[in-house]
């Protein structure tokens, strides 16, 4: 589908604005932008104390919402994938083993990853931040294309595990978009913004790793560059983990004064100006130009080595790898660690094709498939950091000059993915012209939390996104290299039925979370639609609570002038109502049944652990290990989160900041449902079952200290006893 009829797709607001409006809508937009971070440091006029906005298109630009939901689901699925690779020593060292003889930077990692393995690493948890990279192609066979689709399906371009940016300025590209859209009057289509979470999702990670390093006067260490160009995506971690927790301290050093400050205390704590890191988040590291001498290598290694929680640790560094996903497409590569397969087969679907340029038969052909036919790939090299790749006949020029070098093998050659292009404006900082509409492109970009050891898995999420968008003639679309703009996408899918019944619409709102309000719709077609779901559904709650935490409410019509409201538990809409009003009373029954169903979760914590707290009070042994503990800590943290960080029941969703009606409406709602006090209650119930967890963890490491001084004192009392032996032998029998 690519080539001379290339597939489009369409806004549903018009871009063909007068000029006059237009300078006026982007002067405003510029200034959001400034007043609000989405911006950064100039690279090409730098000072530390000036900051200009980031490139950004001036629009949302259309994603097909299947496609968003589907990358969304199946991050989950890739935060395993990417942990268990991360955790297989055979597997990295099988996988890099020609790659570490010609790329000095990957041979400097993997030869910190060997060392920390063949002496056991200090710390068994990491804490990785990812975000995986995908693209809607064209390029399908025309017998696989779907119709009516500007694409025919989304692959993956490639997974970051190290320094995955933007958590920010994802977020404050939606904010962004909602105010042009506000400004251009469009308020029907906010509904069609995704709720854009990154930020509070990837400091929440942080956070958790802090605590689960159980040491309440730690920091948190940012690795940055020497310069820092992407300053506000930075800061703004650093101020979310401080408006999430303000007992969290972070600090900020390169490579290069680690050097010279970092040191290993007595237990391989890491200490940094004499303050002890918890956790260690990289947001440099990933290019060989960031170390400038041995020394940085050595600070690297000295990290690693220490008890500090890296993010990411050294082998999910390596699991980054372009040649690690390229091993990973190889048939029954996936299966080696996702067991199941289903799971499998839907993960190996979205992988883009790759192909090594090894010294062997398949390496020979990919080089002469990449001579012969250059326009159809992409050449990619080991390591991140963008604008590093090939294309074109640049292709074909590197690989007939490197063909019977080793070098070749430090890249990769992938599949060229060919998305539909749509229309936009992009703004761009520095730029007098008048701004035209252009052809475009999108890359979207799901972000995952996990935190595990090789033995488990504690949290595994997936949080927020961000787009980027360049110019359709563009290769390359790095935002921090200036090429590329950030972007959002068009979260309630609204459901409305051809037919009508008396004389009454049947209307339907979905929730990404899972749940469903339905308008009018008769109890067979609710059944009917719930079988239907079930076969699209991911990690779906019981059967029971399904049936059990489920919301009741009668409506009607009335003639006076007065606004939809609630009364008496009824909900009463008025006829010039339209379906923000709907929405409203269906986004508050939604949280109900959400908060219902995290109460009855949290029930069953709580009879799980029931028996321990009849054990302490008849002093009996615990019967939990510590890995059963630190399971119990984890299911703890995500529930926490979950109602806390990652639903808005603490506070007013931002959609109704700027609708004073529908948030006096949300509101009385809420109250109805008593929300808020519900949300008060649980986190109450939640901080008692903290505390009672962080008594089991601490009663059961000083057990072990003690099965540790026993185990000192009687290898002390053997050795006592051989030296008496010996004196005997030596002295009394002669």
């Amino acid at each position: 589908m690519h080539g001379d009829n290339e597939a489009t797709m369409k806004l549903p607001i018009a871009l063909d604005l007068p000029r006059k409006e237009l300078d006026e809508l982007i002067d405003k937009a510029k200034d959001w932008a400034l007043m609000n971070g989405l911006c950064f440091r100039s690279k090409s006029d730098f000072n530390r104390d000036l900051l200009q906005f980031a490139p950004y298109a001036l629009m949302p630009s259309p994603f097909p919402r299947e496609e968003f939901q589907n990358a969304c689901d199946i991050q989950i699925i890739l935060n395993t994938l990417v942990h268990r690779v991360a955790h297989d020593y055979d597997f990295l060292k099988e996988t890099l083993q020609e790659t570490v003889k010609v790329d000095d930077f990957t041979r400097n990692l993997f030869d910190i990853y060997e060392t920390v393995h063949r002496e056991g690493a200090a710390q068994k948890l990491s804490l990785a931040i990812l975000r995986s990279d995908l693209m809607l192609d064209t390029s399908c066979p025309k017998k696989d294309a779907k119709k009516l689709k500007p694409h025919c399906c989304w692959k993956q371009v490639e997974i970051n595990t190290i320094a995955s940016g933007f958590g920010w300025l994802g977020p404050a590209t939606t904010r962004l978009h909602r105010f042009v859209l506000q400004e251009l009057g469009y308020q029907d289509e906010l509904r069609n913004l995704p709720e854009n979470n990154a930020l509070e999702t990837l400091c929440s990670g942080m956070i958790e790793a802090w605590s689960l390093y159980g040491e309440s006067k730690a920091i948190i260490l940012f690795v940055i560059e020497d310069i820092t160009y992407n300053i506000c995506d930075q800061r703004f971690h650093e101020f979310e983990i401080r408006r999430q927790n303000p007992r969290v301290s972070v600090i900020r050093r390169n490579l290069t004064e680690l050097a010279a400050t970092a040191r290993l205390g007595a237990n391989m704590e890491l200490l940094v100006d004499d303050h002890v890191v918890s956790v260690v988040y990289y947001r440099c590291g990933y290019e060989p130009g960031q170390y400038h001498s041995q020394k940085e290598w050595d600070a690297r290694l000295l990290i690693e080595r220490s008890l500090a929680i890296k993010c990411p640790s050294i082998q999910y560094h390596l699991a980054g790898t372009k040649k690690v996903q390229q091993t990973l497409a190889k048939p029954g590569m996936v299966a080696r660690f996702l067991k199941d397969e289903k799971t499998a087969a839907k993960v190996k679907e979205i992988f883009t094709g790759l192909y090594p340029l090894d010294f062997d038969e398949h390496g020979n052909a990919a080089v002469e498939m990449g001579i012969s036919n250059p326009q159809r790939f992409v050449l990619k090299p080991q390591r991140e950091g963008g604008c590093n790749n090939k294309y074109g006949l640049d292709i074909r020029n590197f690989l007939q000059s490197v063909k019977s070098e080793q070098a070749r093998v430090a890249w990769i050659l992938m599949d060229r993915l060919y998305p539909p292009v749509h229309k936009n404006y992009i703004v761009k900082p520095g730029s007098n012209a008048q701004l035209e509409m252009k052809e475009l492109i999108s890359e979207l970009g799901i972000f995952g939390v996990v935190i595990g050891s090789d033995k488990d898995i504690i949290v595994n999420r997936q949080g927020g996104h961000m787009l980027r968008t360049k110019l359709a003639t563009d290769n390359e679309g790095g935002v921090a290299a200036g090429l590329g703009a950030c972007d959002t996408l068009p979260d309630v899918i609204h459901a409305t039925a051809k037919y009508e019944v008396g004389h009454e619409s049947r209307e339907i709102f979905f929730f990404r979370e899972g749940s469903i309000v339905m308008w009018n719709i008769s109890d067979l077609e609710c059944g009917n639609l719930m079988k239907f779901l079930r076969s699209y559904e991911y990690n779906r709650y019981p059967e029971e609570l399904v049936h059990t935490e489920s919301e009741l409410m009668a409506y009607m019509y009335t003639d006076s002038r007065r606004k939809s409201h609630l009364k008496n538990g009824n909900i009463i809409l008025t006829r010039e109502a339209d379906n923000l009003d709907k929405y409203t009373f269906s986004n508050a029954m939604a949280q109900s049944v959400k908060l219902g169903a995290w109460e009855v979760s949290l029930n069953r914590y709580i009879d799980s652990i029931e028996f321990v707290t009849e054990d302490l009070k008849a002093g009996r042994k615990l019967r939990m290990t510590q890995q059963e503990v630190l399971r119990k800590q984890g299911e703890l943290f995500n529930l926490r989160h979950r109602i806390n960080l990652s639903s808005d029941l603490l506070d007013t969703p931002d959609f109704y900041w700027e609708r004073d009606d529908l948030e006096s409406l949300y509101q009385q709602i809420c109250g109805y449902f008593s929300i808020a006090k519900r949300t008060r209650v649980m986190n109450e119930r939640l901080n008692h079952c903290v505390e009672l967890v962080s008594i089991l963890s601490s009663h059961l490491s000083d057990r072990h200290h003690v099965r540790l001084e026993w185990m000192i004192i009687i290898l002390i009392m053997v050795e006592v006893a051989f030296e008496v032996l010996h004196y005997v032998e030596r002295y009394l029998v002669k």
